[in-house]
């Protein structure tokens, strides 16, 4: 009897401690499962408010807000510390905020987890140009020839245009033109608005004759494209090719009958073509008028220049020419002896001509910048370099 009652409190007691075994393992398990969800929740949490305040930031970023988006950014990566894309946006508001020193911090920090990465370059590259640094160059190439998450060909050809900037606004014409070739070079021959811009940019290096490529071969593709036909006037103009310069000017006024710059182009390119008498085909006559219109021309300018500068124009009694107007003045002087003896002698046109472009160079220099027929007879005296003409004595 007292057997039996052993056994069945043995029997009790095992099956009491696997009960509780068996409860606590699912009291356990019920723990982790709780605790999981927890930081599941806790994490998802996270998540939701870091995704929230770098929206917000990202938005306070592109109104211009920078203060608020530093603000905004800063809570996004107290959420999420390691998120790449939220310490390239806060570096991006800090350089906004010419907090440079900052921004760099992050960026340099990032670049060297991503050395390749464009985007970090591209940000690299604009904050070592703001400090006049010749890094800015290297970081430049590297986002050209990095990599993009998206959209590289696009991104690529604003970086170079950005690099062509750059050294625009240092005053190197010969890089910025080297810039806008190797983009020019990787443009599409069937992209006609971006080779005009290409072309609108080579302009502004100096390079008209490179612009005049662009231009033309957007209009092979797009012949009544206004900014194409006005940009090939200007390059024409530039290159000192007037007549060429006028069909184009033309075209893009028949289009644009508003286009201002076109029509003091095209008002240009006809008073240099009116004027100049070295243009073959002319008649004696002719070129011999429009010598001595051109002496006239230079003379009437320099004495209202040297009026307006209190300059007198001839010496004190005795005494020689001692400035530059007194001097040009002289030579136009020596010259109107001259005015009824053209017919014949070709030399003497181009003493007047030299005269008129030395007259309308230094008003140039003294009164500020010319205009219309005194702007095209310096023009004339540019493209023929009468500046470099041996003057004969007069005779």
């Amino acid at each position: 009897m007292e057997d039996g009652k052993r056994k069945k409190t043995r029997g009790q007691s095992v099956w009491s401690r696997e009960a509780w075994l068996l409860a606590s393992v699912v009291a356990l398990a019920a723990m982790f499962a709780i605790t999981g969800f927890a930081v599941s929740f806790y994490r998802g949490k996270q998540s939701s408010l870091a995704a929230m305040w770098f929206d917000r930031g990202d938005a306070a970023l592109k109104a211009n807000h920078a203060r608020q988006a530093i603000q905004d950014l800063r809570n996004a990566l107290g959420f999420a510390p390691n998120n790449s894309t939220f310490q390239l946006r806060l570096a991006q508001a800090l350089a906004a905020d010419n907090q440079i020193d900052s921004a760099e911090f992050y960026l340099f920090d990032l670049w060297s987890r991503e050395p390749g990465n464009g985007e970090i370059n591209l940000e690299l590259g604009r904050l070592e140009a703001r400090k006049g640094r010749p890094d800015a160059v290297r970081y430049f190439d590297n986002a050209i020839y990095g990599s993009w998450k998206s959209h590289p060909i696009e991104r690529r050809f604003e970086t170079r245009v950005e690099l062509f900037h750059y050294w625009l606004d240092r005053g190197n014409q010969a890089q910025a033109q080297a810039a806008l070739l190797a983009l020019a070079a990787e443009t599409p021959e069937t992209d006609f608005a971006r080779r005009t811009q290409i072309g609108v940019w080579q302009m502004q290096a100096g390079d008209p004759r490179h612009a005049l490529e662009q231009f033309q071969g957007a209009l092979r593709l797009k012949p009544r494209y206004e900014a194409a036909l006005g940009g090939a006037g200007a390059a024409e103009i530039a290159i000192g090719q007037y007549r060429d310069a006028i069909p184009y000017l033309q075209a893009a006024l028949r289009l644009n009958p508003r286009d201002a710059q076109a029509a003091a182009g095209l008002k240009l390119a006809q008073l240099v073509q009116s004027s100049d008498p070295f243009v073959i085909g002319l008649s004696p006559d002719e070129r011999d008028a429009r010598a001595i219109d051109a002496f006239l021309a230079g003379q009437a300018n320099l004495t209202v220049c040297a009026t307006q500068q209190q300059v007198p124009l001839e010496p004190g009694p005795g005494q020689s020419p001692e400035n530059a107007f007194q001097q040009i003045w002289a030579r136009g002087a020596s010259l109107r002896p001259l005015v009824t003896h053209l017919r014949g002698q070709p030399q003497n046109v181009l003493q007047f001509m030299t005269f008129a472009y030395a007259a309308e160079n230094l008003v140039a220099g003294e009164c500020g910048p010319l205009e219309g027929k005194d702007k095209a007879l310096w023009l004339i005296g540019k493209e023929h370099r009468l500046a470099e003409a041996n003057n004969p004595p007069a005779h």
